[in-house]
């Protein structure tokens, strides 16, 4: 199989400014780097226009070739944490026409798809028909619609996205596998052995605690308390090896959300990425 393509994933550069995440990901031997509409907006409210940002990843040797999220693709779609905490909407608040029109001005491939709404909250009927319509829209645009099954939300876990993705059985659809998501949504290996590898089309690597820490949410864990792989107590190797089997290391990079991260520099994340997806991938 051939080498899977490097991404520099927004969460493990999210401190970063454009210019360092490029940065980043090309100390990191990424082809790509995924970035948010959130990010987006701001880098143009700091006078760099969409031309410049798409200059600038060239003259890296970086495409932007993934946005990443859009949440508003349902009417429910405002995210709700467990427990009341409070999740920063503002940076999702992005409806499907604006998501568009971001996407079209970058060029991007894809695009990622998370539920926000709590677990319940539509029938598997309605989800496989809304994220239906959305990969209709996304075919319009040439672009690939990927899943993200989250745990604190409306799709949990690798089951139900892959249920979702499966039934609406939409050519331009995939399932974006975040290592930290699957272990605490309830890691299935048997499952994933079973799911056509080219259906994986993004995988976010990452390490963490066996457990939540006492004291801890998830959500705050997720955000907040990842690490490289190697580093915690996640089996990545064997999971790795799972997803190798099936043929889903397509798209590959870390995600780790960490305050350790957010405090290095761009050559800091790029040397620290690189040694971890080198490792990894060559097991």
């Amino acid at each position: 199989m051939s080498d899977p393509r490097r991404v520099m994933w927004n969460g493990t550069v999210r401190s970063l400014s454009l210019a360092d995440q490029l940065l980043a990901a090309q100390t990191a031997g990424c082809e790509a780097l995924a970035i948010t509409p959130s990010d987006y907006n701001r880098w143009l409210g700091t006078g760099i226009s969409t031309r410049e940002m798409r200059g600038m990843a060239a003259d890296a040797g970086v495409g932007l070739t993934h946005l990443d999220p859009l949440v508003r693709w349902v009417d429910a779609w405002e995210p709700h944490l467990p427990g009341g905490e409070e999740f920063p909407v503002e940076t999702v608040a992005f409806d499907e026409d604006d998501f568009f029109r971001m996407a079209a001005a970058l060029g991007v491939e894809s695009f990622t798809a998370w539920a926000g709404f709590p677990p319940g909250r539509y029938s598997r009927e309605q989800l496989v028909d809304a994220f239906g319509g959305l990969c209709r829209r996304a075919a319009m645009e040439g672009l690939r619609c990927d899943l993200e099954f989250i745990p604190v939300f409306g799709i949990p876990d690798l089951r139900s996205a892959w249920d979702v993705v499966r039934s609406a059985d939409a050519a331009n659809s995939g399932i974006v596998f975040d290592l930290w998501h699957y272990m605490r949504g309830g890691r299935d290996d048997a499952l994933l052995a079973t799911i056509p590898g080219e259906r994986i089309t993004g995988v976010q690597l990452c390490d963490a605690d066996a457990e939540v820490p006492e004291g801890m949410s998830l959500a705050y864990d997720g955000l907040n308390n990842r690490k490289a792989p190697g580093e915690g107590d996640f089996p990545v190797s064997e999971i790795v090896d799972v997803l190798r089997a099936i043929g889903g290391l397509n798209s590959v990079g870390l995600e780790v959300f960490s305050p350790a991260f957010d405090a290095m520099s761009a050559e800091e994340v790029g040397v620290r990425t690189r040694a971890a997806l080198d490792a990894v991938l060559a097991t």
